[in-house]
């Protein structure tokens, strides 16, 4: 069960940590973070010039530059086999071991009512969300997750795969219909993930089974809400008028905010982590069956949070309805004519 413990259920230090989307934004900020802490980081993303400064930054940021190493990787995770390349770069370069963390923090989003947007590019926010994120777990997991011989295990760390969501998983809002469905796809990811993986936990805890991998591993997944970064900037370009008032109760946080919260989190051994108050009222009403962080906490919450949204539902609705009334759909309707 997650829960608060008292010691460090994240600890880095000596670890060799797999960030996506670590070139720009809350993926940056994470990993110049876990290399103040002490962490090996390998960065991955498609622009190689920022890939750049990300490692130059993360060198003057290291805990001991002399301990430890640092990596780019340029590639399109929306591909599967990108991601199985990138994991077996990584894994050469980690002299032969597989990752001990990885970060999905790869994604981009383009919002826009849902007659506006182009099908296709529906797919393509969902490939640079959800399947960015599904591949580099696959890839992950598969290597992870082999079985080892007995006198290779317990020699391995705690592994930990984290996905980075979004509170619209929880509460979607108008104008985001081409982003929000990725970000639930994910959620459902880690909740399957978080049972499926304790059948290999089991097995590992006996240390005499031949089918056993070498470590146990912890899902988890991050639901910020705005971050201030490139992407929002490029968000903010498409985002409906409508979706913007929708939103005032979101005051974006800087990527550095969000990834200290996300880490302090983890080090806590937290699975559904949300990065400030109105997040974690939006996750209250929302649990359904996740694992819970804490039994009485998150029930209390979740209480809370299905008292405030008796009201929030319906004003959001009489928000859409009463500015179609006044300002009539968007110029840019391309839906056909019945």
């Amino acid at each position: 069960m997650f829960g608060y413990g008292l010691r460090n259920e994240f600890n880095v230090d000596g670890q060799t940590v797999l960030i996506t989307g670590g070139s720009d934004g809350m993926g940056k900020a994470v990993a110049l973070e876990l290399a103040a802490k002490g962490a090996n980081v390998v960065v991955v993303a498609r622009t190689v010039s920022k890939l750049v400064t990300a490692v130059d930054e993360m060198k003057a940021k290291a805990a001991n530059i002399f301990k430890q190493k640092f990596l780019y990787i340029s590639a399109d995770l929306s591909d599967p086999v990108e991601s199985e390349r990138v994991l077996a770069e990584v894994t050469t370069w980690n002299s032969g071991a597989a990752p001990d963390i990885v970060w999905c923090c790869a994604g981009l989003s383009r919002p826009g009512f849902f007659v506006d947007v182009p099908i296709q590019e529906h797919r393509q926010q969902m490939d640079a969300v959800y399947w960015t994120a599904a591949n580099t777990a696959h890839a992950t997991l598969r290597r992870w997750l082999k079985p080892v011989a007995p006198s290779e295990q317990m020699r391995t760390p705690r592994r930990h795969l984290i996905f980075t969501c979004s509170t619209l998983a929880f509460v979607p809002i108008a104008g985001y219909s081409p982003y929000s469905p990725a970000k639930a796809a994910i959620r459902s990811l880690s909740d399957t993930l978080s049972q499926e993986i304790e059948m290999y936990n089991g097995a590992y805890t006996q240390r005499h089974r031949n089918d056993a991998p070498a470590a146990d591993v912890r899902i988890h997944t991050i639901f910020p809400m705005g971050i201030l970064s490139p992407g929002f900037d490029n968000e903010q370009k498409t985002k409906p008028e409508l979706t913007k008032k929708l939103e005032e109760a979101d005051k974006p946080q800087t990527p550095l905010e969000v990834a200290k919260i996300s880490i302090s989190a983890l080090e806590r051994g937290e699975y559904l982590i949300t990065t400030n108050f109105v997040g974690a009222i939006m996750k209250g009403t929302a649990f359904g069956p996740s694992p819970k962080n804490s039994i009485v906490g998150d029930t209390m919450l979740s209480w809370l949070s299905n008292l405030v949204f008796l009201q929030v539902i319906p004003d959001l609705r009489s928000k859409a309805f009463t500015w179609g009334k006044q300002n009539g759909v968007p110029n840019g309707n391309s839906a056909p004519a019945s």
